[in-house]
């Protein structure tokens, strides 16, 4: 079971500028007998101009931290950011194996309360569903919504009595179905611990 959990390692992927390096090359010159007429110089050839360096995508960066979570954001332009609360979540031997990321809808959406996005191994039995249990609460199913060539992504929201759950809650227990055993549930925790302050600081800056 932890080899499969160990399938996903989330890392933050960089980009490598490669700066482009003009070099004047040196003309070696000889000299000309007094008789001689100097050879006429040629024309300058106009030398394309250089091309503007490609412009990097904005980079997310880590806003805040609240114990076991964290406040990504991501600029958007115009000085703005999209951010969202984030947590990988780890194996028993602290390897990550999924990431978490929620963002909180306005008051005015109402029952619903956040969009979620929960990210697991590729070798996952999709039509197992995920499943999170917050304590020893009911355990709620959702589906896979998508695959990328890193893991595949369950999109849910979570209503305003769901919010609340969290936030009384200690810890999570997010499950899901390998592929290669079909009939048992491998168990990732999800900490709550900083829940409630990363969600009130994003409810914040909804307002802002």
């Amino acid at each position: 079971m932890r080899d499969f959990l160990r399938l996903l390692a989330l890392s933050a992927a960089t980009a490598a500028a490669l700066p482009a390096a003009a070099q004047d090359a040196a003309q070696e010159g000889t000299e000309t007998p007094a008789e001689q007429p100097a050879a006429e110089a040629p024309a300058a050839v106009p030398q394309p101009a250089a091309e503007a360096p490609e412009q990097q995508a904005p980079q997310p960066y880590v806003r805040d931290t609240f114990k076991d979570w964290q406040i990504i954001c991501v600029p958007v332009g115009n000085n703005r950011d999209t951010c969202t609360m984030q947590q990988l979540l780890r194996d028993p031997d602290g390897n990550p194996v999924s990431q978490i990321s929620i963002a909180p809808f306005p008051p005015a959406a109402a029952p619903r309360a956040a969009a979620v996005e929960l990210a697991a191994p590729l070798e996952t039995l999709l039509s197992g569903d995920v499943s999170v249990k917050v304590d020893d609460g009911e355990a709620l199913r959702y589906r896979f919504s998508y695959c990328t060539p890193q893991a595949c992504v369950a999109r849910f929201a979570l209503s305003t009595d769901d919010i609340a759950n969290y936030k009384a809650g200690g810890e999570a227990t997010v499950s899901i179905v390998p592929l290669m055993a079909p009939d048992q549930r491998a168990e990732i925790t999800m900490s709550l611990s900083g829940f409630t302050a990363a969600y009130d600081a994003m409810m914040e800056m909804l307002v802002q």
